[in-house]
């Protein structure tokens, strides 16, 4: 099974992707979406704080529009089978920079709301492969504006082979992690955990846990008790994190009381240093996963920057 990660991309800075183009020719069973797959509060007229519902829900729609259009992403969308190109947010397509749920939700709430539902209709169609009418056609259409919309779905996926992919939500159950109690910290909600922690708990002892977390581990250390809920289900269970966000590849090793928890980073698909200015970023990841080991492989600009392999039962780092 091989799956490509990535994540931090936007059409506007970057309108050539190549990178789509490259994973491809990889021949992936499955695309995995890390966060900032647009930016809501990036080289626009107006900052989506000050908009309206209204306005926001319009530029919502055009963002989502230019990235299902752009050739080389939906040709490596319509290349795959169906449902096999996942997706999960981080700030700049939650709201903006460094955004907290918990903290915005009561006066942002509706603009949360709407970008929930947003993000639900880009998954929708990514599942039926970008075809025509599987997004919605207006800004306007009943789907994105639903009063009851729940928070973002975070579906444990069976990929077959003893693999399970965790989606998750870093975003709308965040607190701040300033001038607020250690205790009183979250990143991720004490219900999503514990949903996600039952699924792995229940599934067999044998199986590898693909855990897509928009954040990378370093942005979990202001919040302990999600922190450590991670590091105690990856003492006793095989988890990888497959993180996106800081624009460059990156592989981490965490030591727990039992199982190492291991981490792949592949941010920058098509931004640049600091999103709009700097040097390109083309960066990508892949993971091999067979009966005996997993590898992992981290491409700049189409090139292998770092790589490693584990051992699947052990859970140790063969090379």
């Amino acid at each position: 099974m091989r799956i490509a990660f990535a994540s931090c991309m936007y059409n506007r800075v970057m309108a050539d992707q190549p990178v789509w183009d490259w994973i491809a020719a990889q021949a992936p069973d499955h695309l995995l979406l890390l966060g900032d797959s647009l930016y809501l509060d990036l080289m626009t007229a107006e900052h989506p704080q000050t908009l309206d519902e209204d306005g926001f829900a319009r530029h919502l729609y055009q963002l989502y529009s230019e990235l299902i259009a752009q050739p080389q992403f939906a040709a490596l969308v319509r290349a795959l089978p169906p449902r096999r190109v996942h997706a999960i947010w981080d700030d700049h397509d939650f709201l903006w920079n460094d955004a907290c749920g918990a903290e915005l939700r009561t006066v942002q709430g509706g603009k949360i709301r709407l970008s929930t539902a947003f993000l639900e209709a880009f998954r929708l169609s990514l599942r039926h492969r970008l075809d025509p009418d599987s997004f919605p056609g207006s800004y306007d259409a009943p789907a994105f504006w639903n009063l009851a919309q729940p928070p973002l779905a975070t579906p444990s996926l069976d990929l077959g082979e003893g693999v399970l992919l965790h989606l998750s939500d870093g975003r709308t159950h965040r607190t701040r992690s300033w001038l607020l109690a250690e205790a009183r910290r979250s990143l991720l909600g004490r219900e999503q955990m514990q949903a996600l922690g039952t699924v792995i708990a229940q599934a067999p002892a044998e199986s590898v846990h693909l855990f897509a977390s928009g954040s990378t581990l370093a942005g979990y250390q202001r919040y302990a008790r999600d922190l450590a809920w991670l590091h105690g289900l990856a003492a006793t269970h095989r988890l990888l994190v497959l993180s996106g966000d800081i624009h460059r590849n990156q592989l981490d090793l965490f030591r727990t009381a039992g199982l190492l928890l291991h981490e792949a980073t592949s941010s920058g698909a098509g931004v640049r240093d600091a999103v709009v200015a700097g040097a390109a970023r083309q960066n990508y990841g892949l993971l091999d996963i067979g009966p005996e080991a997993l590898h992992i492989r981290l491409f700049k600009k189409n090139r292998l920057e770092l790589a490693r392999r584990i051992d699947r039962t052990s859970w140790a780092i063969l090379d």
